[in-house]
This record gives structure tokens, sequence and C-alpha cells, in this order.
């Protein structure tokens, strides 16, 4: 008699069903960062001939999930509640682009230790939990515009410095506008006494 496997509630059989959510953890800039980053984005998108990142969307990705049910929430909310609680400062100083994908970004030219860690830490609990992560380099950047025509060279720019002190973990909707994110769930990084 055969038997059929039971479904991977990490994996949705349809990723259009409504229970279904693009999950990955990530970090976001507070309103004073988020508008110095949504203004270098339309210089961005204007050199390149792009589009520039709706503000309320700019974000670092520290790991991408992918498509999951809403039944794994409780193990993701897990995961970000086991993160390190250090905050720390990232100074995004270097523009680039990825030409092959016509978006173009803002990074840290220095990573800073905490990080690397708290990347790693979510990475690894993700794995033991069953996820498949991509296997591609952890390369923190924040999209200031998509579907750029023209290369935009690399180049140091003026330090924005962010302060992580929230891990986030989002949901997303691809539309043709493009994406929308919101929140899922939220964790402190910073000990308070």
């Amino acid at each position: 008699m055969a038997t059929t496997a039971a479904p991977d509630p990490r994996r949705p059989e349809n990723p259009d069903d409504p229970r279904g959510i693009r999950a990955f953890f990530a970090l976001s800039p507070d309103a004073e960062v988020r508008e110095t980053l949504a203004t270098l984005g339309r210089d961005v998108a204007r050199r390149c001939r792009g589009r520039a990142v709706s503000p309320e969307n700019a974000h670092l990705t520290l790991a991408f999930v992918g498509d999951v049910t809403k039944g794994v929430l409780p193990v993701l909310e897990a995961v970000g509640a086991a993160a390190p609680k250090a905050g720390f400062v990232v100074s995004f100083d270097s523009l680039g682009a990825w030409r092959a994908s016509g978006v173009a970004w803002i990074a840290p030219a220095i990573l800073p230790p905490a990080l690397l860690t708290l990347h790693s830490t979510l990475t690894s609990a993700l794995g033991k939990a069953g996820f498949e992560l991509e296997t591609r380099p952890f390369r923190p950047h924040v999209t200031l515009a998509r579907r750029c025509l023209q290369p935009l060279p690399r180049a140091h720019c003026p330090p924005i410095l962010w302060r992580a002190d929230k891990l986030y973990l989002v949901g997303s909707e691809l539309r043709s506008e493009g994406p929308v994110y919101r929140n899922l769930a939220a964790w402190d990084l910073m000990l308070r006494n």
C-alpha cells in the first residue's frame, strides 16, 4: 500500500495560497535613516534611470526564509526570540549595483561583528529547524532602486549611520508595482537594565 508524504508546513504546495507567506528576518531603519535612504534612492534612481524603492520598504535582509504557511510562524517567532540581544551601529558608505538584476544598493564597507553574529545565529537556527536557505554569501545591503537601465559605478558616499536595535520577522507580498512588506513580529536587540 502506497503512502503519501504529509505536506511540509514550511513549504506551501501553492505559494499563491492566501495562507502562505513569503517570510524573512530583517533590520529596519528609524524614520531619520529611512528618509535619508529615500532621498539617496531617488537620486540614484534618477541617475540610473530606475525606480526608487518606497521609503517604507527600506530594510536589510538578514535571512530569507521564502514561502511558508502561516502554521509555521510560531517556529519562526521562536527563532527570532532566541536571536542575540546585542544592538549595534552599521555605517552604510558604499554605493553599487548588480547589473544583471538592475538593482542599485548601498552597503557597509566594514561589517560589524554583531551583524555577522546575528546573521549566522539566525541561519543556523533556521537550518536546525529544517528550513532550506540560500547558499550564496551574505552581502548586507539596502536596495535603493530597481529596474535600473544604466549602471551605477561603485563609489563611496557620506556614511549613513543606522542603529540596529530591533529584529523583525517580515512578510512580503509581491505585486506588479513592487513588493509590499509588513512586520509579523519584532524583538528588541538592546538589553534593557
